[in-house]
């Protein structure tokens, strides 16, 4: 006798109280148009930024689509350890850390090939060291990671994930699944997508419920998500949200269950919403061993906005008393669970580590203070100052006088927070452009250094003399220290003086750590065919300088790429120096780079075009340089469609 089958009254009771809510209080169109947003999304690709509103538009896309500007060239550098560097000396495993960013609707300008300057603070992740997945999000259907987020965090050694996201709105869902040939298309065009991008895969979120006619929704869906690890390889990763169930239904479980776990096994990983507890990641702990999927596979997720006290209802997030926000990160290392931390407006900090603006300082006691300060020119410099804060003291009516505040100090200002062994094998390259010249102030850089046997920090000035700083203004600092582990790289300034006005230290242009044994121009690389470009006669933005590169060599590529990084767009070059005259107008990391009409502004008639290429570790290979009359480069010349120098 067959065993009867109830109905899932829960099921179709939460299908029937979505539907009601969708007729009764239907939500009413907001945002740009259509028109709106394909012109915008028109924008944003000129200058390196890339996403897809519909499924049209992912079903039209082919891999020669991309152009090189919107193309990361930084392949995923392996980390040295896969622990804290203060974690106990024991092997205690590190906690997996994933950062999903929502910063502001994503694909601001900053975020572009040419940024405008920076007249205030934008988001970047500062404790890059700790993090081991970074995932762009945005409210797209599919958000490609800016190639500036991706060469940040290949560098760092962090794993970069696109988005792939169904919302309750978003139309033909069904399209997600279709075959042709017997192949699931999609699948197969998000993993070419991720690698002619160059980022490390994808975070699946759909938030809505399957089609109700579909009767296999739910195994077709794990084939879907094991066909796109099968075509992204083991380099890549997928990653599943808990949102949507077996049973078709969004139905968050805030853990692994029965109801998630087939999605989980076919992706090979688990992002769990936010309103878990202990409970659940106990029994997520047994379900994980019984259906084989390792339990540093599945993170949970923390809420940073739930401590938003401009929502009518708080969001609840792990912990449940006040969880979120300043708690974040307490909990998850204290149960060893791997965390998921999600955000839409993180604190801001585009800089390294830097000191509070001028202003703040202004207002407090008297103190030295090292700060620093973007220099527009030439573009991409830290300027880093020093000043007295605090010059006059209140004495009655009358200030006191400037020699009552006369101090002397030694200030340090931590621009980078690292995690990199010391044992000798590595220097740090630091290109300065200008230092200052008085004879009361000594300045420098500083290391700070975690040993691991004695578990104490130790702090390393390496002060500037003219025999430190060698040709073409590098300094070459040695990172070596025994047991330890190098976890910030800073400036330091050690002065007597009462002067109120800043006091500029130097201008950093470049910090490279790379090996201090490394190959520099053996192979003869080269860059050839510089010349002009515009990719479109429609829009001034399309302009372009262009080059290529070349080498003596025809084994470079096997040769060069042992133990040293080798880009599929750029070869052996890390970034190119962009020069017009004097001026360096940008960094490019690709073979071509946008003009704007206000890179002319200092030129005369006629401009020298200059690219610097660096290698990969480092080195300096060569640099090419054209003239060109200004008035080709201006709006309107004469220019052409294909390359020429």
């Amino acid at each position: 006798m067959e065993a009867t089958t109830f109905p899932d009254w829960k099921r179709i009771g939460r299908r029937i109280g979505k539907r009601l809510r969708d007729v009764l209080n239907p939500c009413p169109p907001t945002g740009p148009s259509v028109e709106e947003r394909r012109a915008q999304r028109l924008r944003d690709s000129a200058i390196g930024l890339v996403y897809f509103d519909t499924f049209e538009e992912v079903e039209s896309w082919n891999d020669a689509d991309p152009d090189p500007i919107q193309q990361a060239n930084q392949p995923l550098l392996r980390r040295s350890a896969d622990r804290i560097y203060n974690a106990p000396v024991d092997d205690c495993p590190k906690t997996k850390l994933l950062l999903c960013h929502d910063y502001k609707g994503g694909y601001h300008d900053y975020e572009s090939v040419r940024p405008p300057p920076m007249t205030c603070e934008w988001y970047s992740c500062k404790y890059l060291q700790f993090v081991d997945t970074f995932v762009y999000f945005s409210h797209k259907l599919i958000s490609i990671p800016p190639p500036t987020w991706i060469n940040a965090l290949h560098r760092s050694g962090v794993q970069v994930l696109g988005t792939f996201l169904v919302e309750p709105q978003t139309p033909l869902m069904e399209r997600l699944l279709m075959r042709k040939g017997g192949v699931l298309t999609l699948a197969k065009q998000l993993a070419e997508m991720a690698g002619a991008y160059g980022f490390d895969g994808w975070l699946l979120n759909i938030e809505q419920d399957s089609p109700t006619a579909y009767g296999t929704w739910s195994e077709d869906l794990a084939n879907f998500l094991s066909d796109l690890r099968d075509h992204l390889g083991t380099e890549k990763r997928v990653i599943w949200y808990d949102s949507l169930t077996t049973g078709g239904d969004v139905y968050y479980q805030n853990g692994l269950t029965s109801l998630n776990a087939p999605f989980a096994e076919a992706a090979n990983c688990l992002f769990t919403n936010y309103k878990w507890n202990e409970k659940k990641l106990a029994d997520t702990s047994l379900l994980a061993n019984d259906v084989g999927l390792a339990t540093t596979s599945v993170f949970f997720g923390i809420d940073l906005w739930a401590q938003n006290t401009n929502m009518p209802k708080p969001r609840v997030t792990y912990p449940p008393e006040g969880g979120g926000g300043t708690n974040t990160g307490l909990r998850p290392l204290r149960v060893g669970t791997q965390a998921s931390l999600s955000s839409q407006d993180p604190q801001p900090n585009l800089l390294p580590a830097l000191a509070k603006t001028w202003d703040e300082i202004n207002k407090g006691p008297i103190t030295r203070v090292v700060y620093g300060e973007i220099n527009t020119i030439p573009q991409a410099s830290l300027k880093v100052l020093t000043k007295l804060a605090g010059c006059y003291e209140e004495a009655g009516d009358q200030p006191m006088s400037r020699e009552s505040t006369k101090l002397s100090s030694l200030t340090n200002l931590r621009l980078f927070s690292l995690n990199m062994p010391a044992e000798g094998t590595l220097v740090a390259c630091i290109d300065i452009q200008g230092k200052h010249d008085n004879p009361d102030v000594a300045c420098g850089f500083s290391m700070t250094f975690f040993d691991v046997v004695r578990q104490v920090y130790n702090q390393v000035p390496y002060a500037l003399h003219p025999y430190t700083i060698h040709q073409d203004n590098v300094v070459k600092l040695p990172i070596q220290q025994e047991n330890a582990i190098l976890v910030s790289i800073g400036v330091f300034v050690e002065c007597e003086s009462h002067q109120s006005i800043p006091i500029t230290l130097m201008d950093i242009t470049r910090i490279v750590i790379r090996p201090r044994k490394v190959v520099t121009a053996d192979f003869g690389f080269r860059i050839v065919n510089l010349g002009l470009k515009k990719r479109s006669l429609e829009t001034d933005a399309e302009r372009r300088i262009v080059w290529h590169w070349e080498s003596e060599s025809r084994q470079h590529e096997k040769t060069w790429s042992v133990g040293m990084p080798w880009s599929h767009t750029t070869g052996p070059f890390s970034s190119f120096t962009v020069r017009i005259g004097e001026n360096t107008i940008g960094e490019a990391y690709c073979l071509e780079f946008p003009l704007r009409n206000d890179d002319l502004n200092d030129s005369g008639e006629i401009v020298t075009i200059s690219v610097i290429g660096h290698l990969f570790g480092g080195g300096l290979a060569h640099s090419t340089s054209i003239t060109v009359a200004r008035a080709v480069l201006m709006t309107g010349g004469p220019w052409r469609t294909d390359v020429w120098s």
